[in-house]
């Protein structure tokens, strides 16, 4: 689970003609960060708004991928302002992003101490505890975040994910169902997700039906329509299968994969005719498994006694 470093903004400052600091900040929001990195120095040497130009010097330097060096940068304006709790947020960012999720929790856990509370850190902890597998403190602050913004559907999946990772798939489909009922940012992964969920407590009906739902939604995508196919060949419903192949051929996405999956299921009905238009047409899209189709197609021809079909399938292979 990831998150985006939380630099919202930089201090203003009210000095006058030599205004180091002011000039630093200017050339931050101009997006020229290597320029703006000695202006915060000279503000810093200055003793202009220290505390706030060592901050703003480390989210300069977080652009500048310089994380290693903002770290200190960070750590200098929390000593200076004992009761600033930004500082603390982005050193848990930096924490997050190096995979080193403790850390980040007691970073996090300063700003929470300094009273600090708000979306991004309430969801930034809820997701280093989900890492750390400590489900209970990740539940608590993905719930905070919810009731901060229902809309964050991220919180809503980390939530339903805590219940999925403790085995409790029922918990985590309530989770899920309750999301699309109280966020307006309803995505096709919400759907796909829940089909996951119902096909792990043998509802595979439920499973087709979320699937359904999420294809809709995302018509283009032709690997969610591919096990959108599946899950109708097992219950037993090819044609419904075969369908939602040529609803997807018919759109364009994902040719070779779309038309391979077809051949398969009339090879499987024994529909060798049709079965070798769409290996070959598979085959033309760029699918390297095609010839092998091809070449079981004729097999299958020959075994049956049709040796003109048989023959004429493998002048396809040469």
């Amino acid at each position: 689970m990831l998150f985006v470093f939380f630099i919202s903004f930089l201090f203003a400052s009210s000095y006058g003609a030599e205004d180091f600091f002011k000039k630093a900040n200017e050339l931050y929001d101009a997006g020229k960060y290597a320029e703006a990195v000695p202006a915060y120095r000279a503000a810093i040497k200055n003793e202009q708004m220290e505390p706030y130009a060592w901050f703003n010097m480390g989210n300069t330097l977080v652009h500048l991928k310089q994380n290693h060096v903002a770290i200190v940068a960070y750590k200098r304006a929390a000593e200076l302002a004992p009761s600033f709790a930004k500082p603390w947020i982005l050193l848990g960012d930096i924490s997050y992003s190096y995979g080193d999720y403790g850390q980040a929790v007691a970073y996090y856990g300063r700003a929470v101490e300094l009273g600090e509370n708000n979306e991004h850190l309430n969801y930034a902890l809820a997701s280093a505890y989900l890492n750390l597998k400590a489900f209970l403190l990740a539940e608590r602050y993905f719930e905070q975040t919810i009731n901060e913004n229902p809309d964050r559907l991220e919180a809503w999946f980390g939530l339903a994910e805590c219940a999925r990772q403790t085995g409790n798939y029922q918990l985590a489909t309530e989770i899920l169902q309750k999301a699309l009922q109280k966020s307006v940012n309803i995505s096709p992964d919400l759907y796909y997700t829940l089909s996951y969920y119902y096909l792990q407590q043998d509802s595979l009906k439920a499973a087709i039906r979320s699937m359904e739902n999420g294809l809709y939604l995302d018509s283009k995508n032709y690997s969610a329509r591919r096990y959108l196919a599946g899950l109708y060949e097992n219950g037993n419903s090819p044609w419904m299968a075969i369908w939602t192949l040529e609803q997807g051929i018919a759109i364009g996405s994902g040719l070779k994969e779309l038309e391979m999956d077809l051949a398969e299921i009339y090879f499987k009905q024994k529909r060798y005719g049709e079965a070798l238009e769409h290996y070959q047409r598979a085959m033309k899209a760029g699918s390297a498994t095609a010839r092998i189709g091809i070449e079981n197609v004729g097999h299958a021809f020959y075994n049956q006694g049709d040796t003109l079909q048989a023959q004429a399938a493998y002048r396809m292979l040469r």
